[in-house]
């Protein structure tokens, strides 16, 4: 099994994004794993009428079970948008709805497939479900958003554990020691 990490050149995401077009299944749900940080599991069990048209989602997490709301960022909201209106979808349809067979959701594999096909596309291998959801915590925590907010986000039971989920190395850490300047 490989080990995945998160996405740390924006170039490499934005490269990422342009491999499918912008009204695409697959390009949604690219995004709909950067933006959410969702494992795939919950994104895959969305319907239409969970998050078109709505600022926020109700998400049960099939690990946890927990219940959590989580806010839609904008662009995601407005890539939602097209891609339902370019696809004519019900609301009761699934986002994420199989060419086999319309009243269901794509599988897991099938999702593994989309993302990692992408990654290859742009020579980030291996990159998966797990990569873009850690790639959310990376870019995240980068923009200054506080380790334990993230640590309750990704339900982890300690910060340490949260930061070696997004990729927090000690390079990174080195990094600290060597550029801080106090001015003396």
């Amino acid at each position: 099994m490989n080990f995945t990490y998160p996405i740390k050149q924006k170039k490499q995401i934005k490269n990422l994004m342009a491999v499918y077009p912008a009204e695409s299944k697959k390009r949604l749900l690219l995004e709909f794993g950067l933006r959410t940080g969702l494992r795939i599991s919950d994104i895959l069990d969305l319907k239409v009428k969970d998050v078109h048209k709505q600022d926020f989602v109700w998400v049960q997490e099939k690990k946890t079970k927990k219940k959590k709301m989580l806010y839609l960022h904008p662009k995601l909201r407005q890539s939602i948008k097209v891609y339902v209106k370019s696809e004519n979808l019900k609301p009761s349809d699934y986002l994420f709805f199989s060419e086999k067979n319309p009243k269901q959701a794509i599988q897991r594999m099938q999702a593994h497939r989309i993302i990692s096909y992408a990654g290859d596309m742009i020579g980030v291998t291996p990159l998966s479900a797990h990569s873009l959801r850690k790639t959310f915590g990376y870019w995240s925590y980068k923009q200054g958003v506080d380790i334990s907010l993230l640590q309750t986000i990704f339900q982890h039971s300690s910060q340490a554990v949260t930061l070696r989920y997004i990729g927090i190395t000690q390079e990174s850490i080195n990094k600290v020691y060597a550029t801080v300047d106090m001015g003396f």
